[in-house]
């Protein structure tokens, strides 16, 4: 009995000791299998899914043909060529692969990168958008906004009791009459102008100073009608002191909201003599709005108040011009007409310029962009015809006959394509810059000549 259970016991150890070789074998065989099919899809590199570059904030959907050259760059592409290393993998093609997979395997090895250029051509604004400050208004290339765009001229005219002082025979008033009204007629067409009187109530008396300097009316506001302007103006009578703060203050009133410039011209023939700040208002009245520029002429004024009125152009950002007489004036007012005539030919001068520059700048853009797709599509092209001819000579494959014509279709698809967008676009730019080109051509000249024919 006890030999029996001795023997039992032997026999269940050898049972084990023997099964577990049989399951070691099952697993190795096993997993040996599995390595051997991973190793198998390995080398069946021309199945690999090839992934796209990502392009962003694109304006449009790509079309079927862009979506194709956006896939990302062959194994050999561009310097990385290698043609020796190109044919060892096509070495491991089987024999019977379909044309479509050959097509494939040679593109994983020699497509060209494209996808910069795609993005270039469909973000590609051939839009020559020129932006240079007028002299009278500030304006972006020509738009309907322009028209209700315009720049403003502000006339405050002294009216207190000595503009009634003479000077050759011709109050000062007069003078002053004409010069403003041979100004007006010189004013740029799209422009506004005000008139605005101070100190013309009461008298210089003590008794009528309250009233008097509290005196400022706007005679005229608007689009320029000689007519009436003149009429308004004629009317003015010297009267009492001079307010000058206060009607710089109200001067704001007179500016149009829609203005984009405006330029206070203040004549007068002394200072201020109503207790105000003239300087204070001037600068404050130079940081609101459209920050108006506040010019002084002072007419046949002395010393002293030639220095405080020089101050008050200076807080207005302007300056201070002497008026001894009237042909002081009318100068004053032909050297106004010279600076915007000159300002005008400069602003032409520099549109010109950028247009030219911006319209040449995205020309080129599209030219290399252009160029450099149809170059790719050329040496994709040299690049498969030679590993196709491997297939067919070196390895006898029936199913690569047929890829030149396939790999032909495809570099004249690419290649109409760089030449197609490059065309259009570099057309589109040279358009653009020539009508923008032509419209500060054009307005600077159609001003210059305003100006001169109204001074001559």
């Amino acid at each position: 009995m006890k030999k029996a259970i001795i023997l039992l016991v032997s026999c269940l150890f050898i049972f084990s000791a023997c099964s577990e070789p049989e399951e070691t074998v099952e697993s190795d065989d096993t997993k040996q299998v599995e390595e051997d099919e991973a190793e198998t899809e390995e080398t069946e590199w021309w199945k690999t899914d090839v992934a796209s570059y990502t392009l962003h904030d694109l304006p449009r959907d790509l079309e079927e043909l862009e979506q194709e050259l956006i896939v990302e760059a062959g194994l050999y592409s561009g310097d990385n060529y290698d043609v020796t290393a190109a044919k060892e993998l096509l070495d491991q093609l089987p024999e019977d692969l379909a044309e479509e997979e050959l097509e494939t395997a040679i593109l994983q090895l020699i497509r060209e990168d494209y996808h910069a250029e795609v993005e270039t051509f469909v973000t590609f604004d051939p839009t020559v958008d020129i932006s240079v400050d007028r002299p009278d208004e500030e304006l972006e290339e020509p738009s309907e906004d322009m028209a209700t765009s315009t720049s403003h001229f502000a006339i405050l005219l002294d009216a207190s009791g000595s503009m009634n002082n003479t000077s050759d025979g011709t109050t000062r008033m007069e003078l002053a009459k004409e010069a403003i009204g041979n100004f007006i007629d010189i004013l740029p067409e799209n422009s506004t102008v005000s008139l605005r009187v101070y100190g013309h109530e009461g008298t210089g008396s003590d008794d009528d100073k309250k009233l008097s300097c509290s005196s400022t009316e706007s005679l005229y506001n608007g689009e320029m009608n000689e007519k009436e302007f003149m009429k308004a103006l004629q009317a003015v009578q010297p009267a009492g002191w001079t307010p000058i703060a206060n009607a710089l203050e109200e001067s704001e009133k007179d500016i149009p909201e829609n203005s984009s410039t405006a330029i206070v011209y203040v004549v007068s023939d002394g200072i201020e003599t109503c207790d105000g700040d003239p300087v204070k208002v001037a600068e404050q009245l130079n940081q609101k709005g459209v920050q108006p520029i506040i010019n002084i002429i002072g007419f046949q004024v002395d010393d002293e108040a030639q220095e405080l009125l020089k101050q008050v152009a200076e807080a207005g950002k302007g300056e201070f011009t002497y008026a001894g007489n009237k042909q002081d004036l009318e100068d004053y007012w032909k050297e106004e007409y010279d600076r915007l005539q000159e300002a005008w030919e400069a602003w032409q001068q520099e549109g010109m310029k950028r247009a030219n520059e911006l319209s040449q700048q995205l020309m080129k853009q599209a030219d290399e962009t252009g160029y450099a797709i149809m170059e790719k599509s050329d040496l994709e092209f040299r690049r498969a015809e030679e590993l196709i001819n491997y297939l067919t000579t070196n390895r006898n494959m029936e199913n690569a006959d047929n890829l030149w014509s396939l790999f032909y279709e495809r570099s004249t698809t690419i290649w109409s394509y760089g030449y197609n967008n490059q065309t259009e676009n570099w057309g589109a730019a040279y358009e653009n810059g020539n009508a923008a080109w032509r419209y500060f051509y054009e307005t600077g000249t159609e001003k210059w000549t305003e100006y001169y024919n109204k001074m001559n």
